[in-house]
């Protein structure tokens, strides 16, 4: 989440109340239109409490937000602001990124309680179930996932099931994924 201040720049600039999850769409396509950078609908939600998510953005995303506010950067805001750059890190995290999968790979990923889902990547972060064990994920479910982070919950921006858009799901809420491979 970001801190009050950033929040009420967002708001003064964006010069309207974000009141519900769903506003944050015309927040993104404010941005994008801004800043010619893309800042993802969940990625908005979770910075500004309406989900929950790894505590620190990343930093690219926190750059984001920067240049929306007439930034370059997020360190420049924060010093502007009197505050400290520290509130993120860089660590290695085991992790896949759907940018970086071809069509027709495969991804196995696992959370507790023994949970595994096996996927296949489709395109443009889609993903087709091939195998769920434990979770309420169905095979032949369309997920819509930007990347999966070991130690971070799995979220995934639409499910879709016969058809239908069911919305968002939060998976491994307690605990994050406990791990993520490439399989095929």
């Amino acid at each position: 989440m970001i801190n009050d201040k950033i929040r009420q720049m967002i708001l003064e600039k964006f010069n309207s109340p974000i009141q519900y999850p769903q506003q944050c769409e015309a927040l993104a396509m404010a941005i994008q239109e801004a800043t010619g950078q893309t800042l993802g609908t969940t990625t908005l939600k979770r910075m500004l409490g309406f989900v929950n998510g790894p505590a620190n953005p990343r930093p690219s995303s926190l750059d984001i937000i920067a240049q929306y506010l007439g930034y370059p950067d997020y360190n420049l805001l924060a010093k502007d602001l009197g505050e400290d750059t520290e509130i993120s890190d860089f660590r290695a995290v085991e992790s896949i990124d759907s940018a970086d999968l071809l069509p027709g790979e495969q991804i196995q990923i696992t959370y507790h309680p023994n949970r595994l889902l096996t996927l296949s990547y489709i395109a443009e972060n889609r993903y087709l179930v091939n195998e769920s064990r434990g979770s309420k994920l169905l095979k032949g479910d369309i997920l819509t996932i930007a990347g999966f982070y070991v130690g971070f919950e799995l979220l995934i921006s639409d499910v879709e099931r016969d058809k239908k858009h069911l919305g968002s799901y939060q998976a491994a809420k307690q605990g994050g994924l406990t791990g993520v491979e490439i399989i095929g």
